[in-house]
């Protein structure tokens, strides 16, 4: 990530497909976006899988529920 205020370089080369759905400009906002995804299951791991590979800044995963054997069986 780029010091002193600077913007981060996109790699166009790893999300060339985003960039041609999304733009610079929403890619840029993704780049310095900090994500809370709560209530995990079988959904949730997919959306937080699917906003890393986006490449948002971070990512935090919030679950109060123990892993069942359901939880397992979803992806």
């Amino acid at each position: 990530m780029a010091k002193n205020g600077a913007e981060a370089e996109i790699d166009e080369g790893l999300y060339s497909r985003q960039l041609y759905v999304l733009g610079h400009e929403a890619m840029k906002r993704m780049q310095t976006s900090n994500v809370l995804v709560s209530g995990l299951r079988g959904l949730g791991v997919e959306v937080a899988k699917n906003l890393v590979l986006g490449g948002v800044k971070s990512v935090t995963l919030h679950d109060p529920h123990p892993a069942a054997w359901a939880d397992l069986a979803s992806q």
